[in-house]
C-alpha cells in the first residue's frame, strides 16, 4: 500500500485537530504556532494526496475550468449568505435592541424566504427560455451586495426597514438558487459516467462555507464589538464587528460575480 495513504491520513487528522483548536480553544500565545501546524499539515496532506490516484480521481472534475469556476462561484455566494444569516439574531439584540431578538430574526428570515419565492420560480422559467444562467447570478449578487452594503454603512435600526431589506435580500437569494443547480448541470465535465460523483463534489461548495463562515467570523464579531482592542489601526467597539461581517459578505458577493464571469461554456 505504501506510506502515502498513512501520511495523508495522519496529516489530514492533524490539520483538522489544529483547525478545531484555532476555532474553538482560547490558545493565547499558542495561536500562531498552532496556525503554523495547521498550514504545514495541510501542505503535507495535499502533497501526499497527489500520490494517491484513486483520491485524485475524485477531484478530477476540477480540471474543467468551467466546473472549477462554478464551484468557486457557489462557494463565494454561500460564504456571503452565511456571513450574515447566523448573526442576525445578535444584530437585532445588540444594534436594534428589540425586546425579542429571536422572534425578530425569525421574522427577518421569513421576509428573506418570502422575497425568494417568486424570483426563484420566475428566474428558473426565464433562464430556461432565454438559455441564460450567468445573468441571474449577476442580478443575485448585485441585490445581496447592495443590501449588505446598506447594513454595513447604515447599521439600520428600524424594524420596518430591516424587513424590507430582508425581502430585497430574498429576491437576490431566489434569483441565484433559480439557476444554481442548472448551472452546475450545464458544466459537468463527464455527465454520462461521473455525474453523481461530480455533483457530490460540487455540493461541497454549498455545505463547507456554511460551516466555515460562522466559525471564523464569530471570533471577529466578538473581538471587534468588544471595546479595548485594536485591529489595523481601528479601535474596536461601536458595533465594528457587525460592520466587519457585512463588509465581508459584500466582498464575497462581488467576488462571486467575478468568478461566474470566467465560465465560458454557459451564457
Amino acid at each position: 500500500m505504501g506510506a502515502a495513504p498513512l501520511i495523508c491520513a495522519a496529516a489530514f487528522v492533524g490539520a483538522l485537530i489544529a483547525l478545531f483548536a484555532i476555532l474553538l480553544a482560547p490558545l493565547g500565545s499558542l495561536l500562531w504556532p498552532i496556525v503554523a501546524v495547521f498550514i504545514a499539515a495541510g501542505i503535507v496532506t495535499v502533497l501526499a494526496a497527489r500520490r494517491l490516484p484513486a483520491l485524485m480521481g475524485f477531484f478530477q472534475a476540477f480540471r474543467s475550468n468551467d466546473f472549477f469556476w462554478t464551484f468557486a462561484t457557489r462557494a463565494l455566494v454561500t460564504l456571503g449568505i452565511f456571513s450574515i444569516l447566523p448573526f442576525m439574531e445578535l444584530y437585532f439584540r445588540d444594534v436594534v435592541r428589540t425586546k425579542d431578538a429571536g422572534a425578530a430574526s425569525a421574522f427577518w428570515l421569513l421576509a428573506v424566504i418570502a422575497g425568494a419565492i417568486i424570483p426563484s420560480i420566475v428566474g428558473g422559467v426565464l433562464s430556461d427560455r432565454t438559455g441564460r444562467r450567468k445573468l441571474f447570478v449577476y442580478i443575485s449578487s448585485a441585490m445581496q451586495a447592495v443590501v449588505v452594503s446598506v447594513l454595513l454603512f447604515g447599521l439600520v435600526r428600524s424594524l420596518a426597514v430591516l424587513y424590507v431589506l430582508g425581502i430585497l435580500y430574498g429576491i437576490g437569494y431566489g434569483a441565484y438558487y433559480a439557476v444554481d443547480w442548472a448551472l452546475a448541470c450545464d458544466v459537468l465535465p463527464n455527465r454520462e459516467e461521473a455525474a453523481g460523483r461530480d455533483m457530490a463534489l460540487w455540493h461541497v461548495s454549498f455545505t463547507l462555507p456554511q460551516v466555515l463562515a460562522p466559525a471564523i467570523l464569530a471570533g471577529f464579531l466578538h473581538f471587534l464589538n468588544e471595546p479595548g482592542h485594536q485591529l489595523l489601526g481601528l479601535s474596536s467597539g461601536h458595533d465594528l464587528g457587525f460592520r466587519f461581517i457585512f463588509g465581508s459578505a459584500a466582498l464575497w458577493f462581488i467576488l462571486g460575480t467575478v468568478m461566474v464571469s470566467r465560465i465560458r461554456g454557459v451564457r
